[in-house]
């Protein structure tokens, strides 16, 4: 027996199928593997059979005889539907890791069709729970015209996540709506999982200047206090200040490692310039950490109070305010001193 292949349609090993012997009114099951190509079209196919024989008897006067027979053209029908079958194959993210606090984190969800029919109209929603919201620059759903048999397709989304969000995995659930071949609608109910990273988190607490009083010309020390809120050390902390043009001086302090809970002062000697306008400014300063190879940064702000020399006592610089008083006293005694003994003088005379 040899089985011949059609378009579309091959048998898998060898095509031709011995039996031995087959007798009158009997049956033999023979086993054959086929292969349909991926989309083929739905219905029946029919593979021809060529088969060749010997009819095989016995004669009283011939004995065992052999006579070889007419090849015979058999056929075997079958029908092929195809199916469609759609898988979540692989989930990835940019940046790699997720924090809380961060906006337009990409999320790319690869559907994979592993079956042996298109899948037309795919439409695949995100429901995410919170922490996680929808980016202003994306969307929750995805389209595409078509997924081929055995093929896939990346569908991206973007989301945000909110301020606060603890460290963990969350289950983000899918909707995946499609058309198969013939139209029908399907729907499938899928989830991904997304993991929020432990990060270091930064505050920025009590902010002195030595002297504590600062006016127009006056060169002074900030000190800014840096406590890391996190749950996960910062290494290689770096503090860099950002101030208005009248501020001059060293705005960059390197602070080390900070472990959670824990705080370190970030120090910068700085100069007011003589023009500088009494005020509150606005100052920024730039948290920059490492974590692994990854660099962060985050900017926190604080005000800065430059006061007019009327409000600082009316001397050019506080610093010298006890010295003014010293010098006061000292003059006030003198002259006490000088009436005492005059009037001494004159009781005498």
């Amino acid at each position: 027996m040899n089985f011949l292949s059609i378009d579309h349609i091959s048998l898998i090993g060898s095509s031709t199928v011995y039996i031995s012997s087959l007798n009158a009114w009997c049956s033999k099951e023979v086993l054959i593997t086929i292969k349909a190509e991926g989309e083929i079209p739905n219905g029946a196919y029919t593979i021809p059979i060529e088969v060749t024989f010997a009819e095989y008897y016995y004669n009283a006067s011939e004995g065992h005889v052999t006579i070889p027979m007419p090849q015979t053209e058999l056929a075997i029908v079958f029908n092929v539907e195809g199916t469609t079958t759609l898988e979540v194959a692989d989930v990835s993210t940019n940046p790699l890791e997720l924090r809380e606090d961060s906006e337009n984190n990409n999320i790319a969800v690869l559907i994979e069709n592993s079956g042996s029919a298109k899948a037309r109209s795919i439409s695949v929603r995100m429901d995410p729970p919170s922490p996680f919201v929808e980016a202003y620059s994306g969307s929750l759903s995805e389209f595409t015209e078509e997924i081929q048999a055995r093929s896939s397709h990346r569908f991206v989304f973007a989301l945000d996540i909110e301020d606060g969000a603890e460290a963990g995995t969350y289950t983000i659930p899918l909707m995946i709506d499609y058309l198969s071949e013939d139209g029908e609608e399907f729907q499938l109910k899928k989830s991904i999982v997304l993991k929020i990273s432990s990060q270091a988190d930064f505050l920025v607490g009590k902010v002195t200047t030595d002297p504590a009083v600062i006016i127009g010309g006056t060169t002074f020390r900030l000190n800014v206090q840096v406590e890391n809120t996190g749950n996960k050390d910062a290494e290689s902390v770096k503090a860099i200040l950002k101030t208005k043009s009248y501020f001059t001086g060293a705005k960059t302090d390197y602070l080390g490692d900070i472990k959670p809970d824990s705080e370190k002062i970030a120090t910068f000697e700085l100069k007011a310039d003589r023009d500088t306008i009494p005020d509150n400014y606005e100052t920024d300063i730039k948290i920059i950490w490492t974590d692994g190879d990854e660099r962060l940064e985050e900017i926190k702000s604080f005000s800065l109070v430059v006061v007019s020399s009327e409000k600082a006592g009316g001397v050019s610089n506080p610093g010298i305010l006890p010295m003014t008083v010293g010098a006061g006293l000292l003059i006030a005694v003198i002259i006490g001193v000088f009436v005492y003994l005059k009037r001494k003088k004159r009781k005498s005379e």
